[in-house]
């Protein structure tokens, strides 16, 4: 798996998962996901920084891809050659 989208979002569910799996042995499990949820907003700002950054710098690149490709076919269409 090589997209930093995906890898963000599931180290945030497996953030939420090893904070409420143990909490739902003592309390329901809905309030159990709910400080899970919580607790992975909180941790996961410290704990999965370099992977949001990756995440951000993927979705840059992509999105400055499609503004070129856009640019281009623009262009193309005007009768330009770039």
């Amino acid at each position: 798996m090589n997209n930093p989208v995906v890898k963000f979002y599931l180290y945030r569910v497996a953030l939420i998962a090893v904070i409420a799996v143990p909490l739902m042995f003592f309390i329901n499990a809905l309030l159990a996901l709910a400080i899970g949820l919580l607790g992975s907003m909180l941790l996961g700002f410290v704990l999965l920084r370099g992977q949001r950054e990756a995440m951000i710098d993927h979705i840059d690149a992509a999105a400055k891809r499609r503004k070129e490709e856009k640019q281009r076919l623009r262009a193309e269409l005007a009768g330009d050659d770039a």
